[in-house]
């Protein structure tokens, strides 16, 4: 074999090595930094605005970056405090009605296991009554059997449930010493973020600088776009089912979109965790032009959002539709409904990579 082709074996075996090494150590070391790498990505955001103010307002750099931070706490505020008085007056309107609808699930209940259930079991107990005793065993061996797992499951549940609940009840003081934090860690690295890139800077080599510039600036604006493409498909997906609510004549419809544009935003739950409860409600409670009308319009915003899903986020981050479709499609292969999390976050990343030109560079060092 060639020395050429040797070195070209052992230098691609070298990247191979650094690569998966790179990826194994950031899988390790992620529960660790991802208050740091959250607190720096945010410092990141904040810079063109703390710019802003110190270039045309003529701020010094403390009094720009306080401005900034007063800046997105005061829209945070706002739009909290609207988010939460629409969510009281819900409230208030759910807890004057939801002991009404209670009630009247509960008589729905009560007649359908008088009218259907207890007709049923009578009749059965006369079937088995005049089956053979051998029989009769065994269906009262199965009906027990039955039982027995319905009421295990509906145990294992609860106790699921519960578990759940007491580990969050335990997170909530770890995620509020994570939040505090992410707050301080944003607001010293935004203060302090052009020294950092100063020793940054000095700490690594100038070639490699002006590669991590260009992959910064790249996934930058595609982090923006990709962001900016959610909001798109979150207020496209409120919208239409603002609208359908508005035919359907649901009462405090805002209120209830502004439920479900929130929950829009959590992965792979989405609208889903308020519509479809509300649907079985709606059928549980004899109300089917309701529940066929949810249905429509969950079945219409699902499709809506699949179809212009893929070119919304393409358009936004630069990839095209079909790359992207590819993407998701092996993303939900692979990961299942984290794949629609991982793959457009993996293209962000392999493009802003691309058009950095580090491919380019590590296919040169390997061709040696």
């Amino acid at each position: 074999m060639q020395p050429k082709i040797i070195g070209q074996l052992i230098r691609s075996l070298i990247v191979i090595i650094i690569l998966l090494g790179s990826i194994f150590l950031f899988y390790i070391l992620f529960p660790y930094i991802y208050p740091i790498l959250i607190a720096f990505l945010l410092a990141f955001l904040f810079q063109p605005f703390i710019r802003w103010f110190i270039n045309k307002l003529k701020m010094p750099r403390l009094l720009a970056l306080i401005s900034t931070f007063t800046l997105f706490f005061s829209l945070f505020t706002i739009a909290l405090y609207f988010l939460v008085s629409e969510v009281y007056q819900g409230i208030i309107y759910l807890s004057d009605k939801l002991p009404a609808y209670f009630r009247y699930l509960m008589e729905q209940f009560q007649q359908l296991l008088d009218r259907r259930i207890l007709p049923l079991y009578d009749q059965l107990l006369s079937l088995l009554t005049t089956l053979h005793v051998d029989y009769r065993f065994e269906a009262y061996e199965y009906t027990h059997s039955f039982t027995e797992s319905i009421t295990s499951a509906f145990t294992h549940f609860f106790q699921m449930l519960m578990q759940q609940t007491a580990a969050f009840l335990m997170m909530l003081p770890n995620s509020f010493t994570v939040v505090i934090f992410i707050i301080l860690a944003t607001f010293m690295m935004s203060y302090d973020f052009h020294n950092l890139q100063n020793k940054l800077h000095e700490a690594i080599p100038p070639n490699w600088y002006a590669l991590y510039k260009k992959i910064a600036s790249h996934l930058k604006g595609a982090v923006i776009g990709y962001f900016r493409a959610q909001v798109i498909l979150v207020c496209i997906s409120a919208v239409i089912l603002w609208i359908g609510l508005s035919i359907l004549r649901v009462e405090h419809a805002f209120t209830i979109v502004l439920f479900a544009a929130t929950a829009d935003f959590i992965p792979y739950l989405g609208i889903g965790i308020i519509i479809i409860p509300w649907i079985l409600f709606s059928f549980l409670t004899f109300n089917y032009p309701l529940t066929i009308g949810l249905s429509v319009l969950y079945g219409l915003i699902i499709i809506i959002r699949q179809l212009i899903e893929p070119k919304i986020v393409a358009t936004s981050i630069g990839i095209s539709p079909l790359m992207m479709l590819i993407g998701m499609f092996l993303g939900v292969q692979w990961f299942g409904v984290l794949g629609f999390i991982f793959a457009p976050v993996t293209l962000v990343i392999i493009l802003a990579i691309k058009k950095s030109g580090l491919f380019q560079q590590v296919f040169l060092y390997i061709k040696g």
